[in-house]
């Protein structure tokens, strides 16, 4: 019948409601059933952790809340360190330790708990906590059970004590052990390696020889580590010929031995010889890790070309390939193909860490460009880092400050936790302070490292004076001079001495500077006269600035651009032939200033001046342009210099580009580095063209961070 429907597709009756409250009570209690202890999912579970051990089984047995034994519990000791979770695994053992008495309604369990391999796991994780206590106690509960007899937990001690750099008590242990094997020995080298006791490193491996010890791979690393640290490349190469005696060919080319050898020869800057045992290496042993220190070994010996040949035959590179071929590139002064090299990193899809990022900082600094700076700043300000890692806060501090961003520089020093603020970092913000004329503000920052525990060293020191000096704190100057040998123990040297002799110099004291100088318990360098010479010539003292010129022509003068300054004295006393004498005496060479570069930053890259000899720049006739109006406009002021001689300035050269360039910003100043201290003529001349074009301008000369604002400018001409 057309209205009749199929018993396939009827609906099934519905049951009472009380029918299917009764089979969800029956589902549950089978659920609770097999979830409780001693249940079918809890066995189950105990069953994995004996085949295999795993976190997730471990993960399931927690949220059940079921019971774990200590014999499953020991077999997750080592799971949980491979992990990375250290204290997991310490919360463990100390719930063995807990648990091992057996209840009475528990069965007793057969297998012994803690046995030698859970006390291994253990004080592994021992020695990766920050405090030596939990292994110190582990090293009691050895004695007091009787394991310390057991070899594989003796040894796992050994390792403990080597790791928190204890060798003596390491070499204690190793003199009580009853039974010591090939690893005994290891261990103990290696502790002595880590404490720097190199000596002791191969009186051990001479002992262990002796005994007729067979040697292994970890044997020649950890003498490998021994040549390192002595820096002795005749020793290298016996340990060396001891590895391809003692060892199997096979061993002899593993991974670890051929790490250890090629480390062993670099450290001991036989770069020729870990070349030739990487050539020799296996393709296995020839990792990653091998191509990155064979680059690293050659960026930091400053062979940079074969080094980027090196990197560019690598099969698969890493980061620390990256970071060593850039550090490389900064170590040999090449700061711009260093920023290139980083850029194409990131394009690579590396992402920069902390020795990446203290690195890259270092090639900002140098060259003054701030924008790679700040997008590295955003980035460890984003991931915390920056809070807790002193190193790279003080890197930025110290970037921040050289160009002039005192403010970003202070954010910087504020956002790291005081536990984490270090001597270095106090030191990099009070000469930052110093440097930018913030003498209170210094001195302030000096003050609250007493409350914070941190002593003050010779740099600190340096650079409150240095605050001192360009702040015009003369008394404030002098109480902390006296207070370093009173109150904190440092002992002055010359630079401090110095400090104090300027300060009473740019305050126009220059008899009293003159006598403090004669008065010293060194004798006064070239430094310190040819500050007294530059504080006569501004406060146009001639005859402490006579003295102080025939003080400086007794010294053998290296031909450097800010001689200069010794013949402006006279030269504005009118003594023209005496000025044409100093500058013969000391050898000034103008063509000197064309090897030295200017840096200046625009549209996010930087950009390298010399003089404007070099036409390959695209706006070179618009520069050219730019310093023959800027010489035309300085002659209108008085101040003679030709196009010729402003061109002979990099920095000069550099502001005309920013001039170019940022005409449509002007309230942006215009930031350039220099690679030499600027001399009079330039820094005057910087000055009348701050006010001619109404534009700030910030120069850098490795000394002093000049900010020239409408005529004048923050040294007070006095750097």
């Amino acid at each position: 019948m057309s209205g009749a429907v199929s018993p396939s597709t009827s609906p099934a009756p519905k049951r009472p409601p009380a029918m299917r409250r009764l089979s969800r009570l029956r589902r549950a209690g089978g659920e609770i059933a097999a979830a409780a202890p001693g249940g079918f999912l809890h066995l189950s579970l105990l069953a994995s952790l004996r085949r295999r051990p795993s976190l997730p089984a471990h993960a399931q047995l927690l949220l059940l809340g079921l019971p774990l034994p200590a014999h499953a519990a020991s077999r997750l000791l080592r799971p949980h360190l491979r992990s990375g979770h250290h204290i997991a695994s310490l919360h463990l053992f100390l719930r063995i330790l807990r648990d091992r008495e057996p209840s009475r309604k528990a069965p007793v369990e057969t297998e012994a708990v803690p046995n030698s391999h859970s006390l291994s796991a253990a004080l592994a994780a021992c020695s990766l906590h920050a405090s030596p206590a939990p292994g110190l106690s582990t090293h009691s509960f050895l004695i007091k059970s009787g394991y310390v007899s057991d070899l594989f937990a003796a040894n796992s001690l050994l390792h403990f004590y080597g790791s928190f750099g204890l060798p003596s008590l390491a070499h204690r242990l190793f003199d009580e052990m009853p039974v010591r094997d090939t690893v005994s020995f290891n261990t103990l080298i290696d502790s002595y390696v880590k404490s720097c006791c190199v000596d002791d490193a191969f009186v051990a491996f001479s002992i262990m020889l002796d005994r007729g010890f067979r040697l292994d791979r970890w044997t020649i690393t950890a003498l490998s580590g021994a040549c390192a640290g002595l820096m002795d490349l005749t020793v290298a190469k016996a340990v060396h010929g001891v590895a391809m005696r003692a060892l199997a060919r096979k061993v002899f080319h593993s991974h670890e031995v051929m790490i250890g050898l090629v480390d062993m020869y670099l450290q001991c800057r036989g770069l020729a010889l870990a070349r030739k045992v990487f050539d020799l290496a296996g393709e296995k042993a020839r990792d990653v890790r091998l191509w990155s220190m064979m680059v690293s070994g050659y960026a930091r010996s400053g062979e940079i070309k074969m080094a980027r040949k090196l990197f560019n035959e690598m099969p698969k590179k890493d980061l620390v390939a990256w970071t060593a071929l850039i550090g490389g590139y900064v170590q040999a002064g090449r700061y711009k193909e260093a920023l290139v090299l980083f850029e194409e990193m990131e394009v690579a899809g590396f992402e920069a860490d902390e020795v990446t990022v203290a690195t890259l900082i270092s090639a900002c600094v140098q060259c003054g460009t701030i924008d790679v700076a700040k997008r590295l700043h955003h980035r460890v300000r984003h991931n915390g880092l920056i809070s807790r890692d002193a190193r790279l806060a003080t890197s930025f501090v110290d970037m921040y400050a050289k160009h002039g961003c005192i403010q970003t520089a202070m954010d910087v020093f504020c956002g790291v936790s005081d536990e984490f603020k270090t001597v270095e970092l106090f030191n990099a913000m009070i000469n930052g302070l110093a440097h930018g004329s913030f003498g209170e503000k210094a001195i302030t920052l000096f003050d609250e490292m007493g409350s914070l525990g941190l002593h003050p060293d010779k740099i600190t020191f340096m650079a409150v004076l240095c605050a001192c000096s360009h702040s015009g704190l003369v008394s404030r100057g002098f109480e902390i001079f006296d207070s370093m040998v009173d109150k904190y123990g440092v002992e002055q040297d010359i630079k401090h001495y110095a400090c104090m002799s300027e300060i009473l110099a740019r305050d126009g004291r220059l008899d009293d500077a003159y006598h403090f100088i004669q008065n010293m318990p060194f004798e006064a360098n070239k430094v310190v006269w040819s500050t007294l010479l530059r504080a006569c010539r501004i406060h146009g003292n001639i005859k402490i600035g006579k003295l102080a010129e025939g003080k400086l022509l007794q010294f053998d003068h290296s031909r450097k651009p800010e001689d200069l300054l010794l013949s402006d004295l006279f030269a504005d006393g009118k003594r023209k032939e005496r000025a044409a004498r100093v500058r013969k005496a000391i050898n000034h060479k103008p063509e000197h200033r064309h090897t030295i570069c200017s840096y200046i930053e625009w549209n996010g890259k930087l950009h390298q001046f010399g003089t404007t000899t070099d036409t390959s720049h695209p706006q070179a006739k618009e520069i050219s342009l730019i310093l023959e109006e800027m010489s035309r406009k300085l002659r209108i002021l008085g101040h003679n210099l030709s196009k010729g001689e402003t061109a002979n300035y990099s920095e000069m050269v550099a502001l005309a580009f920013g001039l170019v360039n940022l005409v449509q910003d002007p309230q942006t100043p215009i930031k350039i580095v220099s690679k030499r201290r600027m001399d009079v003529s330039c820094h005057s001349s910087f000055k009348y063209l701050s006010k001619i074009y109404n534009r700030d301008i910030c120069v850098n000369d490795g000394i002093r961070l000049h900010k020239m604002k409408q005529g004048s400018c923050c040294c007070m001409d006095h750097w």
